[in-house]
Parts: structure tokens; sequence; C-alpha cells
């Protein structure tokens, strides 16, 4: 009895497991075409360019430089679970999967160049707004924002202590 609760557990546990992974990583690909983390890379460069100018006079080595844009993908990745977690607040995975679709169309794809929206995107994006996951999302816009607003001012904050202590450790200090 014991033994086939604990292989019961243990397979509950991977399906679980695994379940969370694929909506991570269905988050992050939506995060990915929705802009949302092109926009963070971009983030993510005007800190290098802030340190630079706040560290000139210190004269950092290209090599030390190069050491703290290594802490890059971990601070990616920590700002992606971040997001998940908002997105596990508000959405199921069949809402991802669903926001997924529609970014990975051609109105998804067109939804942020106004001018190449044709009726034909205009028609699927209203269809999609007026759909369950649409109207979650349209719905959830203000605890969402606030959401992603104090996301980026923790990851922001904490990322930038991250390059500040590589450069401290370095002997470079403001």
């Amino acid at each position: 009895m014991k033994r086939l609760f604990i292989v019961l557990f243990l397979s509950l546990s991977t399906l679980s497991f695994a379940q969370v992974d694929a909506f991570s990583e269905d988050v992050k690909e939506c995060i990915k075409s929705n802009g949302t983390m092109s926009h963070f890379e971009d983030v993510m460069q005007q800190m290098y360019t802030m340190l630079t100018v706040q560290f000139a006079d210190a004269n950092v080595p290209d090599t030390i430089w190069i050491e703290v844009k290594k802490g890059k993908n971990e601070a990616m990745d920590e700002l992606v679970q971040m997001i998940v977690s908002a997105y596990t607040d508000h959405f199921t995975h069949q809402d991802v999967k669903n926001m997924n679709n529609l970014y990975t169309s051609k109105a998804g794809k067109n939804m942020f160049l106004t001018d190449a929206l044709t009726k034909g995107d205009k028609v699927v994006l209203n269809t999609f707004y007026e759909s369950e996951t649409g109207q979650k999302i349209l719905g959830s816009q203000e605890s969402m924002n606030a959401s992603m607003s104090k996301i980026s001012e923790l990851w922001k904050s904490a990322t930038y202590r991250n390059f500040i202590a590589v450069l401290s450790d370095k002997g470079y200090n403001l």
C-alpha cells in the first residue's frame, strides 16, 4: 500500500511539474511574441550604458564589462520567472496558448503596427478580444499593469545591484 502511494505521489508530482514547466515555456513564448522581452532587452542595454557612464572615471577595462554582461542571461531568466508568476495569477495555461496563437498569427504580428492592420486583421483581433481569453486580458489590464510595473521595478533594482556588486568585487566603486 505504501509503495502504491509513493508511486502515485511521484507520478502526480512529475505530471504537475511538467504542467508548470509547459506553462512557463508557453508564457516565455508569449512574452517574446508580444514584445515584452524585447522591451526588457532594451532596458538591460540602457542599464549597461548608464553603468559605463557612471563608472567612466574608474577606467573599467573591457574584460570587466564583458564579465558584468555575463549576468544578462541569469537576469533575464529571473525576469521570466517573475512574469510567469504574474501570468499564473491571471491566466490559465489555455489562455496563454490562445495568446500565443494570436501573437504568432498575421493579425497578432501586425497588431502593434497600426499602419499594417488590414480589415481582416481587425476582425481577427476583435474576435479574439471578444473571446473568454480576450475578455480576461481586458478585465485584468489594471491588475496586470500593476504587477508588471512592480516586477519591472524589482527586477531593474536587483539587476542593477548585481551589476554593481560584480564591479565592486573587481575593485571598481562609484
